[in-house]
């Protein structure tokens, strides 16, 4: 019966239990090492991992979005990583030898990853001017908040914001 309920438990295991790449998995060790010197205890670090072909190659592209780590217990570790008043977004471009690279970090008010159609988008949140606001509309009225898409610039092999696509209301926030 023991046997049975671990492999029923293995069997079970989220696709996050998944290997990653070294440079991704080192910059989630990075900081964890953080949290840890503050006091904390990080916890769901993998789950805040996100895996897609967002420039389609076929391979998979990894998103890290910090506004979902936790460090539990860390002094002064309200939003460390971020929250939904913003956080960093880094995503790791995927290679054929099962390597990935950094390609793309921006501070934004989260990330989500659109699955419909060929290809995957990732959304950043953003707000104010990258929403077509000037900053005197800012001052006056706060921030309007939309969300941008990232493309993919072959020649520079790196991501950017497409500040050319019609931004879209959030509606994850």
């Amino acid at each position: 019966m023991k046997k049975l309920l671990l492999i029923g438990a293995i069997l079970m295991q989220p696709v996050y239990g998944a290997k990653l790449p070294t440079s991704v998995d080192s910059e989630l060790q990075e900081l964890a090492r953080f949290c840890r010197l503050l006091g904390g205890r990080p916890h769901g670090f993998q789950q805040a991992v996100e895996r897609a072909d967002l420039n389609g190659d076929g391979i998979t592209d990894y998103v890290l979005d910090d506004s979902e780590l936790q460090c539990y217990g860390a002094s002064g570790s309200v939003g460390m990583f971020g929250n939904r008043n913003g956080g960093g977004v880094t995503v790791f471009l995927g290679r054929a030898d099962g390597k990935a690279e950094k390609a793309f970090y921006y501070s934004a008010f989260g990330a989500k990853i659109d699955y419909v159609g060929k290809q995957a988008k990732l959304y950043l949140g953003m707000a104010g001017t990258y929403c077509g606001q000037t900053p005197e509309s800012e001052t006056r009225d706060g921030y309007e908040k939309c969300s941008r898409p990232l493309k993919w610039n072959d020649k520079s092999r790196r991501f950017q914001i497409d500040m050319q696509t019609k931004r879209t209301a959030l509606h994850w926030w």
